[in-house]
């Protein structure tokens, strides 16, 4: 079939296990080329799936397991050899598909699969070239304004959710997102903006898991390339070398990046910060005499 030029190799190894009657759990002396074939690759995916349910543990449970290959079972039938045309139809199909729940997820919304079918019907139906520029420019601002309100939801949800945290551990408000107070004072000059600093620091959930966040240890004050603007916001309430006990959110810390750490924009995150002023090299030489 034509169509598995558009498929990677792995699945051309399955779509190849459509065309064969039965199948064995395990490998006889009888077996053919092809059923070792398949064989091997459901060994090979089978251990993919378990590396995978190490990382997430709710696929270890049996019903995951049994839900996961009723859809490979799924997916295996949904081929029909000799029409390419549904073929085709039937991989896309499966990719919005699997787009369009990550995009419910991620954004909040709803979408209305009738009107993605009916778009695409009445073009392919009617023979007509729709004007693709102007379908993506009007894309993007749709797609924008989708944004703007998902980003609007998340800060309010993640702002009440840090005021209800912050009122029940007695830390005073620095802004709508950043609370905290000094938990170690010095006498030391107070830190500004553009002052680079070595930052010592611990960032742990609410019930207490430590995050491994991407940050360098040395940076500049309110550079946004070292240091996250809440995080350098809450800097600037220090001096040199002080600890800082503060609690934001994972979206007031992370913003886009927040669902790539695994968590949600409500999660509050708290930060116990020591930064400490990077001396300059006038300072450095005055030192030195």
């Amino acid at each position: 079939m034509k169509i598995l030029r558009f498929l990677p190799i792995a699945a051309i190894a399955f779509l190849a296990a459509s065309c064969q009657n039965g199948g064995s759990a395990s490998l006889s002396e009888n077996s053919s080329q092809t059923d070792s074939l398949m064989y091997y690759l459901g060994q090979m995916n089978a251990a993919d799936y378990l590396r995978e349910a190490n990382r997430d543990t709710t696929m270890k449970e049996n019903s995951q397991k049994q839900a996961y290959l009723s859809g490979v079972r799924a997916g295996l039938a949904a081929l029909k050899d000799g029409n390419e045309a549904y073929n085709k139809g039937v991989m896309l199909g499966m990719q919005m598909a699997s787009q369009m729940m990550s995009f419910c997820e991620q954004m909040g919304v709803e979408i209305n699969k009738n009107s993605y079918i009916g778009s695409l019907q009445s073009a392919i139906l009617a023979d007509t070239l729709p004007n693709t520029v102007e379908a993506q420019t009007n894309f993007r601002t749709v797609m924008n304004h989708i944004e703007a309100a998902k980003e609007e939801r998340d800060q309010q949800a993640s702002r009440e959710s840090l005021k209800q945290v912050a009122q029940g551990a007695a830390l005073p408000m620095i802004s709508e997102d950043l609370y905290g107070k000094v938990v170690n004072a010095n006498d030391s000059a107070a830190l500004t903006e553009g002052e680079e600093v070595n930052l010592v620091g611990t960032f742990t959930k609410e019930n207490g898991e430590e995050l491994n966040l991407p940050l360098p240890p040395k940076g500049k004050i309110g550079n946004k390339r070292n240091f996250p603007e809440i995080l350098s916001s809450a800097m600037l309430t220090l001096k040199s070398g002080e600890t800082g006990e503060f609690l934001t959110t994972a979206h007031a810390l992370l913003g886009n990046r927040t669902r790539q750490m695994n968590l949600e924009p409500t999660d509050v995150i708290k930060m116990q910060i020591t930064p400490t002023a990077v001396p300059k090299p006038e300072e450095k030489e005055d030192k030195a005499k």
